[in-house]
């Protein structure tokens, strides 16, 4: 099994007992912010099966209609676990912010109990190891998928704390801050409403074919500059098919070179590229000739 489903399988898996367990723990310990810790578990485990569904698609090779491959998919996946995770937040948020507004106007808040407490503190070790097992896959294959599933985890993680400190001072300080837990959750919406968006954002400037960062582009036009034989590189266009990038550029040969020689210059370049920003890298190349001198 490649790693990447390997540890989209582990994930799933996790998330499942971890999503059931904090929701036991929740109902039966009377906390709202563990309740809703538990949501959010159980979305990781809906965007872990997107992650597997967009992993089997990626995967497919250049097929004639798909001539830059199927990496769009990931991307796409990617963009849905950010939309899903904005959603959790937003629900989060809304029933946090009726519990606190009743509440204010004297409705009793239920006392959580010691157990919420302690599977909030579980599910906070568990996610973050997740975090760490899934990013160190994702960092190695440069699946933009994987990345966005691990501060999925993470987020988790972090919500977690909220939840633990929140759920800790209503069940150990008393009635008076009882109130805490709701303010918890609430706590957790933000935090990811946050992630969400960054996610989004990440994916939207993919899928509308977004450039490159400006200082890879400039050292793409270094590599280029570098190269014996090759003058006045302009032109550049790139994008990102999945985790893939597209390089286009325009490059000046000299005009009596031979046609093998030009070529042998052009392929210098492109093994150059792909070696640096990886071998399935696609660099399309448009050579220029010129006579004369530059300045």
């Amino acid at each position: 099994m490649i790693p990447e489903r390997k540890v989209t399988h582990l994930s799933i898996w996790t998330n499942v007992v971890l999503t059931a367990l904090k929701l036991a723990a929740g109902i039966f310990g009377r906390s709202q912010a563990l309740i809703a810790d538990a949501v959010h578990s159980l979305s990781d485990f809906a965007t872990d099966v997107a992650v597997l569904v967009g992993l089997r698609f990626t995967a497919k090779p250049v097929d004639k209609d798909h001539a830059y491959g199927h990496g769009k998919y990931e991307t796409i996946v990617a963009a849905i676990i950010g939309l899903a995770l904005a959603y959790v937040g937003l629900r989060i948020a809304g029933s946090a912010i009726q519990r606190i507004f009743h509440a204010m106007h004297g409705d009793p808040l239920p006392e959580p109990a010691a157990l919420a407490f302690w599977a909030a503190v579980f599910s906070i070790a568990v996610k973050e190891w997740l975090f760490r097992a899934t990013m160190k896959v994702a960092r190695a294959t440069g699946s933009s998928a994987l990345v966005a599933n691990a501060w999925h985890h993470r987020s988790d993680a972090y919500s977690s704390v909220a939840t633990a400190a929140g759920i800790g001072a209503a069940a150990f300080l008393g009635n008076d801050w009882l109130i805490l837990d709701p303010i918890a959750a609430l706590f957790v919406s933000v935090f990811l409403i946050k992630v969400a968006w960054r996610i989004i954002r990440e994916q939207i400037g993919d899928l509308t074919d977004q450039s490159l960062a400006p200082a890879v582009c400039e050292e793409i036009l270094a590599l280029a500059r570098g190269t014996p034989g090759i003058e006045q590189p302009h032109n550049l266009r790139t994008r990102m098919v999945g985790r893939h990038p597209v390089i286009d550029l325009h490059v000046r040969l000299r005009a009596d070179l031979p046609l093998r020689e030009a070529h042998e210059i052009a392929t210098t370049l492109e093994h150059a590229l792909r070696e640096r920003f990886g071998k399935e890298t696609i660099a399309n190349l448009h050579l220029e000739p010129y006579s004369g001198q530059f300045t």
